[in-house]
């Protein structure tokens, strides 16, 4: 039992690494699909992801030496499908004239090894009838294909880690664990009584479609500074040059010729909003314009000297650090403002962040798409 404590301990703490991988493509599918954050399915789709790392530790973890498993003598796989009750049969102590064996009979290998297995992947049935609202038949093939991908990484030695398999690579783990995903299937259909359908968790986030958080603009944020950073590196490759008016390029490119002419950056595309005036018509282009010199010059321009200040006062002369750190202070006083703005754009029902105030611009939630699906 200490020892699948530890695997799941280890999951635990491996799990918040894996989370921030995956939340940028969560973020852009639900914001695309729904305009908002489903928050039960994005629950259970990360409930989801920690299980199957959960489960895949649990067949590989402990990992041994090399040298151990080199000298390992044991047999690699077993093909007699159901050994596990004539195993059960031959080695368990349990007697039904007995009642003094039945507890020594439930804590024998013989039960627990089996029971993990049908155990393993009842939550994998649950998560492919509930929430992937897959079939019978799916899940049947599917929990089949999770355990031989299981039992083949064993068989492998982790893919060719080691020079062996330092676990047995069994039929019946074949049968036990296709078994507990059917079983998990089943079950979910006494839990989806009293658990919110898919149906009524859309609508429920495509009724918030409407409103604009600062995730969202974050999302949108994210995604065009990452392609940002791809095209001046391309830029950057072929003129065989890489400056600050490389940058400034593919601002242009991805940012401003976009917005100009769509409304919406792509990121701004991905996540379903898009830029209006402040009466919520097409903004004019030099409006446009203004917002993002405000948003990623003024913003941008301000950290960056932030940095290059703190940078500067290591090394400045004595007679220096005065107005050093007084730049350091007013730089960070300009950035906690912006913090701040941010911070009430995300409490407040309806907020323009400064630079829509300053260029005369908002930002308005594109839905007529959802609501026609």
């Amino acid at each position: 039992m200490s020892q699948y404590i530890h695997v799941i301990y280890t999951a635990v703490i491996l799990f918040p690494l894996l989370a921030i991988l995956i939340t940028l493509p969560i973020l852009l599918v639900n914001y695309h699909r729904y305009g908002a954050l489903p928050k039960w399915h994005i629950f259970l789709l990360y409930t989801f992801v920690f299980y199957l790392m959960c489960a895949y530790f649990l067949t590989i973890l402990p990992l041994p030496s090399q040298s151990f498993v080199d000298h390992l003598k044991t047999p690699t796989y077993n093909l007699v499908p159901f050994t596990f009750v004539f195993d059960f049969v031959k080695y368990n102590p349990f007697s039904l004239l007995h009642p003094a064996t039945w507890v020594a009979a439930l804590k024998a290998p013989t039960v627990i090894q089996p029971l993990f297995n049908i155990f393993l992947t009842i939550p994998f049935g649950f998560y492919l009838h509930y929430y992937f609202q897959r079939s019978w038949k799916q899940t049947l093939v599917m929990s089949f294909c999770l355990s031989l991908f299981f039992e083949v990484t064993q068989y492998t030695g982790l893919y060719g880690i080691y020079s062996r398999s330092y676990r047995l690579f069994d039929v019946d783990d074949l049968i036990l664990n296709t078994a507990g995903g059917m079983l998990g299937y089943w079950l979910t259909g006494g839990l989806a009584k009293i658990l919110p359908t898919k149906e009524r968790v859309q609508a429920h986030a495509l009724s918030h479609s409407h409103s604009i958080s600062a995730i969202r603009r974050l999302t949108a944020l994210i995604i065009d500074l990452i392609l940002i950073s791809l095209l001046d590196l391309i830029i950057s490759l072929m003129t065989n040059r890489h400056d600050w008016v490389i940058t400034i390029i593919a601002w242009f490119i991805l940012i401003i010729i976009p917005e100009v002419f769509f409304q919406r950056s792509i990121g701004m595309q991905l996540v379903n909003i898009r830029v209006v005036d402040k009466f919520g018509h097409r903004a004019k282009w030099y409006r446009v314009i203004w917002r993002n010199v405000l948003a990623y010059g003024v913003i941008g321009g301000i950290f960056f000297t932030n940095l290059v200040l703190l940078q500067l006062s290591g090394t400045v002369p004595e007679s220096q650090l005065t107005m050093i750190w007084w730049g350091i202070l007013i730089t960070t006083l300009l950035l906690l403002l912006v913090f701040v703005d941010l911070l009430i754009d995300s409490f407040a029902s309806r907020h323009r962040l400064f630079f829509e105030r300053l260029s005369g611009t908002d930002t308005k939630a594109k839905t007529d798409h959802l609501f026609n699906r």
